[in-house]
């Protein structure tokens, strides 16, 4: 969840880079139509990542009992007013809240997550590729962490990050300092 979200937010914030070196390597710039068309483009994948991630939310709270819902609302409450949030802490509270079903429902909306997410981010490149075919995005792959590896399949790291608050758009990668966006 975090790769494909900061991998959306890097592409939205190369435009600008992207529109300039396309300049410096061939003998036009993008047009002023050219370049409404990449933001609308973007815009859409940004709308559809959106989507993804609320179905993921959605997915993960409907295949929770109520009684843990209001538990697994105690503990974000608890983290949220704590002086000293402990994001791990909160994590592993609300691992051993879920029952074994529940976790394997989580973990199973998050892989079908991170399959359309992957399919969607390949469909973006591919498009500015084709767009704009001088530009080659760097590679992302390497920059996901043993420790983001080992949170994408812990089912109370996923719903924390599938639950608001998110600041739509942001999803940081590795900040465990605060609920924001993941």
């Amino acid at each position: 969840m975090n790769k494909s979200f900061f991998a959306l937010a890097l592409a939205l914030s190369l435009i600008p880079a992207v529109a300039l070196a396309q300049d410096t390597n061939s003998s036009q710039p993008p047009t002023d139509a050219q370049r409404q068309a990449m933001h609308q483009m973007l815009q859409q994948f940004e709308q559809s990542e959106q989507q993804l991630h609320d179905q993921l939310r959605s997915q993960v709270l409907s295949g929770l009992t109520p009684a843990h819902r209001r538990a697994i609302a105690t503990e974000i409450g608890n983290l949220v007013i704590s002086p000293n949030p402990d994001i791990d802490a909160a994590a592993k509270q609300i691992d051993a809240i879920l029952s074994p079903g529940e976790r394997g429902r989580i973990l199973q909306a998050h892989a079908a997550y991170a399959s359309q997410a992957r399919q969607l981010h390949e469909q973006m490149k591919s498009q500015l590729e084709s767009q704009m075919p001088n530009w080659h995005p760097p590679s992302h792959d390497h920059m996901m962490t043993a420790a983001m590896q080992t949170e994408m399949r812990d089912p109370g790291w996923i719903l924390l990050r599938a639950l608001p608050p998110h600041e739509h758009g942001a999803m940081g990668m590795g900040d465990h300092g605060a609920m924001g966006p993941h």
